[in-house]
């Protein structure tokens, strides 16, 4: 029979740590989609550089508040901005430590934005935090895909469901490095409804 050295316990010990902190990382990570994400509010929603606050007349978009518009369809930049106040709660019994984010914004299920936000977030169990995701796209694309009109009244005044998405995906620093939750977590299918909560 052979004899087991000091150098093979070494080496046993090595992969039962290799093992151990593999399974701990994996636990982490899906803690990540155990927590509660969600729109807290909207801030500084501009179009083209203008606030949109009072952008809707009732019925539907008023593009005569906005005069910068043809400008904007003439120049080909159609910007859309704003800050997005994501909340962060920890239902779990357990503490949760996140890292940095990286966020995507869909329109029509295309992505519009795509941003990484670095923010250390400590949740002991039933704590939250708001973590400010801003972002500004051009969607000069998108209107001349579907007409200014068309697409203004879909973002600020009909608040579809999958129209404009929010999708998150979560880190935790582990070993030095960023792990991050495999593919996005959507925290918002509806972010037109809090637009169109401003510009009324």
């Amino acid at each position: 029979m052979k004899r087991i050295t000091i150098g093979m316990y070494s080496i046993i010990g090595l992969i039962a740590l290799m093992l151990g902190s593999c399974a701990i990382s994996k636990n982490q990570v899906e803690a990540l989609a155990k927590c509660d994400y969600s729109v807290e509010s909207l801030d500084d929603v501009r179009l083209a550089g203008r606030s949109v606050a009072g952008f809707t007349d009732g019925g539907g978009v008023n593009l005569s508040s906005l005069p910068g518009l043809a400008l904007a369809m003439l120049s080909q930049d159609l910007p859309l901005e704003a800050k997005v106040n994501m909340k962060v709660s920890n239902p779990t019994p357990q503490r949760t430590a996140m890292n940095s984010f990286k966020y995507l914004i869909e329109l029509q299920g295309k992505p519009l934005f795509e941003g990484t936000v670095n923010e250390n977030l400590n949740l002991n169990s039933g704590e939250s935090a708001v973590v400010p995701l801003t972002f500004k796209a051009n969607i000069f694309g998108a209107a001349k895909e579907k007409g200014l009109e068309n697409l203004l009244n879909e973002i600020f005044t009909k608040e579809g469901e999958g129209f404009l998405v929010l999708k998150i995906k979560p880190s935790m620093k582990i070993g030095g490095s960023n792990i991050y939750y495999p593919g996005y977590i959507t925290v918002d299918r509806n972010l037109a409804k809090s637009i169109g909560k401003l510009v009324k």
